[in-house]
């Protein structure tokens, strides 16, 4: 039996096989993405079950339960098994460290045997098994061994579960995990306080001066309610030598208790960022879509409040800690980030919920790199950009932005327009700002449409006072036909120009879909 070429066949197979990465795949967003809507009404349920069975082992100490709760209890520990396999499974790739090592031994033209493929797929594996919240994992499913009666203590483990389900429990275990060398400094202090304190009380009351302090132990247990300062009065020294450790004990307690305050404070505080970025990924991730500004200066406000006003969803991202306050405090989703980091886009899943992306930072080498990215993530990705060089342009349309646009060149030319043609001009540009009545709209055609595969002419326009100024047809590249003939037939996505009241477009539009 040749286990070497089992192991190899078995890795390249798994690599291949699209049905396997699919269900790897669901299984991870379940489990571990936490901006799957998935992942919530799972951890949802393991805290329900979680709870439940605990009560269920409480309940039992002193009650006869029915024989169901404790068919329910081994369905919940089944769910923690499959649930810790899961984690186990998606945790890593084993497959690919075996492909990997085999390619380097070839590459170094070494023939590996069975164990020396393995021994890294292994490893990958036990390094998540001795993980804390592993351990944790495994240890919450013994206190459902009855036999053991003594491993209900393991209660508290599955108690600590918990924390794998909660966003804020766990940003509470990371604050401390970070802390830790503070934590550890302290740990030793009260650790020294203890010691040295039920020593010297052990040496001066526990020769029979002092009755509740019979042995070692009691006197470790004064010291320690003494410095936390809880001092329940049980035990209270006799002597003048007790009495006067017990003065500087208290002192030294008072003492770590805020140097302990001040470390979760400082390390709470420092996160309050995190906190707030992890908060607004949440809110981003629930919209179905949205469009990108990147670059909240003086044309990413304006834009960004027309769309508002068209009841658009905008994101905003922005390296400027100052402009993106100002964006929130407009009620924008703002991120403070490099809008050209390809994580944070995917964060935000650009890549699946982006409608189109506007690149309005005042460097081109910046724009650029927001078009690189956009594009990585999706190259069907619809971009326009800014530019602030003339030369930069056609860098910019050919990394693959759809338009690029010179804002100074196109002020002057509105600014030569109000000056040759004002009253006209200012007309058009109410029009276009929908500051009154009479507006310009589109009007897309689907499959579902009335207009589909209809002429113009077949089309309710005159009943609703409207004038069709021009059709822009998305299968021809957006070609674009100025006032089209009323024999022009419509075919799916094309987009009608009109002009009109706001009612009447509005009227025109139900009357399209209208069953």
């Amino acid at each position: 039996m040749d286990l070497k070429k089992w192991l190899l066949e078995g890795a390249y197979w798994l690599e291949a096989n699209q049905s396997y990465k699919n269900i790897k795949k669901f299984v991870y967003e379940i489990l571990e993405d936490q901006h799957s809507p998935r992942k919530k009404f799972v951890d949802y349920l393991m805290i329900f079950l979680v709870l439940t069975t605990i009560l269920i082992l409480i309940l039992e100490i002193k009650h006869e339960l029915p024989a169901w709760l404790y068919t329910y209890e081994a369905v919940a520990v089944i769910i923690f098994i499959l649930e810790w396999l899961g984690r186990l499974w998606v945790t890593s790739d084993a497959h690919l460290a075996v492909i990997q090592k085999y390619e380097e031994y070839e590459h170094d033209e070494i023939d590996p045997t069975f164990w020396m493929l393995l021994k890294p797929a292994l490893k990958l594996k036990l390094r998540y098994i001795v993980s804390p919240m592993s351990i944790i994992d495994l240890l919450a499913i013994l206190p459902s061994y009855r036999p053991l009666r003594i491993l209900r203590f393991l209660l508290l483990f599955r108690l600590l579960k918990i924390f794998r389900y909660t966003e804020n429990l766990k940003f509470l275990l990371r604050v401390f995990s970070e802390k830790r060398y503070e934590f550890t400094t302290l740990l030793i202090m009260f650790g020294f306080m203890v010691f040295f304190a039920s020593t010297i009380i052990y040496i001066f009351e526990a020769d029979g001066s002092n009755e509740k302090i019979n042995n070692f132990f009691d006197a470790i247990y004064w010291a320690v309610i003494t410095i936390s300062t809880v001092g329940f009065g049980d035990i209270t020294p006799v002597t003048d030598a007790g009495r006067f450790i017990t003065i500087f004990l208290i002192i030294g307690g008072v003492a770590i208790i805020s140097f302990m305050t001040s470390i979760i404070t400082t390390a709470m505080t420092e996160k309050l960022e995190e906190v707030k970025e992890m908060h607004l990924l949440n809110e981003v991730n629930k919209l179905k879509s949205f469009i990108l500004i990147c670059g909240y200066g003086k044309m990413g406000k304006e834009l960004a409040r027309e769309l508002q006003r068209n009841d658009e969803e905008v994101v905003i991202i922005d390296i400027n800690e100052e402009e993106v306050l100002r964006a929130k405090r407009e009620r924008f989703l703002a991120l403070k980030a490099d809008a050209s980091d390809i994580e944070i886009l995917r964060e935000i899943k650009c890549d699946e919920k982006l409608r189109y992306a506007v690149a309005l930072t005042n460097s081109d080498s910046l724009n650029l790199s927001i078009i690189l990215a956009l594009k990585a993530l999706n190259s069907n990705t619809t971009i326009y950009a800014r530019v602030n060089d003339k030369e930069a342009k056609s860098k910019l349309e050919s990394a693959g932005a759809k338009e690029a646009i010179f804002p100074y060149q196109s002020a002057a030319i509105a600014a030569m327009e109000y000056i040759s043609i004002p009253v006209a001009h200012r007309a058009i540009d109410n029009i276009l700002l929908e500051r009154e009545d009479p507006i310009m709209d589109e009007v897309e055609v689907t499959k579902d449409s009335k207009a589909f595969n209809k002429s113009i002419a077949q089309l309710p326009i005159k009943k609703h006072n409207l004038k069709v100024l021009g059709l822009v047809r998305v299968s021809e590249d957006e070609k674009f036909y100025f006032h089209p003939p009323a024999s022009f037939t419509l075919v799916e996505h094309d987009v009608l120009i009109v002009i009109g009241d706001r009612e009447d477009i509005m009227n025109f539009k139900i009357a399209l879909f209208k069953g």
